[in-house]
């Protein structure tokens, strides 16, 4: 019988090179998907176009956590840091009782921006978040 897996299914963590962050899972990782730009040529002779690939390029990762006030000190921290740090982000497929499947995907690369919540007062709130950007290098690990 195949197992089907929830996109809630997963443990995201986040490190980044010199910020102490807590090990509780994040919300939400988004890209790092591996992509090329086509490329048509024609070959000449007569012969029909015919597709090319460029070197395959990862697009950034996003990762974000609901805002707590928790979160302020490490997001000072993370926001001194932006564009200078190392930062890795891991993807743990869980089983539906919440144990390691032992499929962990790992991305590693630099943090691109920090982003805290939007300010807005009033009554009819959102939810909010904390959003961090990380430019890739190389293949998943």
């Amino acid at each position: 019988m195949p197992q089907y897996y929830a996109s809630n299914m997963a443990s995201i963590g986040v490190e980044v090179t010199g910020v102490a962050l807590d090990h509780l899972s994040w919300d939400s990782m988004e890209g790092g998907d591996n992509t090329g730009e086509d490329k048509p040529v024609f070959p000449g002779g007569m012969s029909p176009q015919a597709q090319l690939t460029q070197i395959p390029k990862r697009s950034p990762l996003t990762v974000t956590r609901l805002w707590s006030p928790a979160l302020v000190a490490e997001y000072k921290a993370l926001d001194a840091l932006a564009c200078q740090a190392a930062a890795t982000a891991t993807y743990t497929l869980l089983e539906p009782n919440g144990k390691p499947t032992g499929f962990v995907a790992t991305y590693t690369g630099i943090l691109l921006s920090v982003e805290r919540p939007n300010y807005k007062s009033g009554p009819g709130g959102e939810e909010s978040f904390l959003t961090l950007m990380i430019g890739l290098n190389g293949p998943i690990t």
